[in-house]
């Protein structure tokens, strides 16, 4: 595990009128669920993937731990991601899912099984591990793509609004889930989402981005009681 700080983080696209991500200091604490919070387009998801090494920086610096990975690959960065889309493969059983990347790595089978058998305790996939992504349900699918992350041991974990294909009971179901599970793994985890009572139930801290530019960080609950500006407030307006 590790802490996370970024530093005057920005980013440009070619052509762009503003900074997708507008000289960000932010920084997230070991073991801390940190969650993005804010419309689409507000540079969040681009944040996310600056951190992981899929966007360039046109400015400042990122940090894990004592390392600067500004200019790190996105190999070498020590970071798991699960998305939107569960991307699973359709002819592996839940378990070959979760442990492929461990065999890609070289770990031995012994291991992998172990942090195969040990994820889906933590996931309550036990019951699933010989099935086929077909023959889960969707909340599964995504706790399957929660746990080929988790199986990797990171020092960092990434979500980007990984609930967003279930229907509102999966996803009330899941953001428990999830909540209880990062508390029981402890790895540092940013968590992307548009919607304020999932930021609510799930966060540590809340990151609140509006064009790019950070509005607020706070507790679920300072957010509450002191919106820093009329943005905010309208955001986190009827959340609960």
């Amino acid at each position: 595990m590790a802490s996370v700080t970024f530093e005057h983080a920005t980013r440009i696209y070619p052509g762009a009128v503003r900074p997708a991500v507008d000289s960000i200091d932010l920084q997230i604490a070991d073991g801390e669920l940190m969650v993005l919070l804010g419309p689409p387009g507000c540079g969040k998801s681009t944040l996310l993937r600056m951190l992981a090494g899929l966007e360039e920086l046109d400015g400042g610096r990122i940090w894990i731990g004592d390392l600067d990975v500004t200019d790190v690959a996105a190999a070498d960065r020590d970071i798991a991601m699960a998305f939107e889309s569960y991307a699973l493969y359709p002819h592996m059983t839940v378990g070959e899912n979760m442990g492929f990347a461990l065999k890609v790595l070289g770990v031995p089978k012994a291991e992998r099984v172990a942090r195969i058998e040990e994820a889906a305790r933590l996931l309550d996939l036990e019951p699933v591990l010989a099935k086929k992504p077909v023959a889960i349900s969707g909340s599964q699918r995504q706790r399957v793509a929660m746990g080929r992350a988790i199986v990797r041991r990171p020092q960092v974990f990434l979500m980007d609004e990984p609930l967003a294909n279930l229907d509102e009971e999966l996803r009330a179901q899941t953001r428990s889930q999830i909540q209880q599970l990062q508390r029981k793994v402890g790895v540092t985890t940013l968590y992307v989402t548009v919607d304020p009572a999932e930021a609510f139930e799930v966060a540590d801290r809340i990151a609140v981005l509006d064009k790019g530019v950070l509005q607020q960080v706070g507790t679920p609950d300072e957010l509450r009681r002191a919106p820093a500006n009329e943005f905010v407030a309208q955001l986190l307006a009827g959340a609960d």
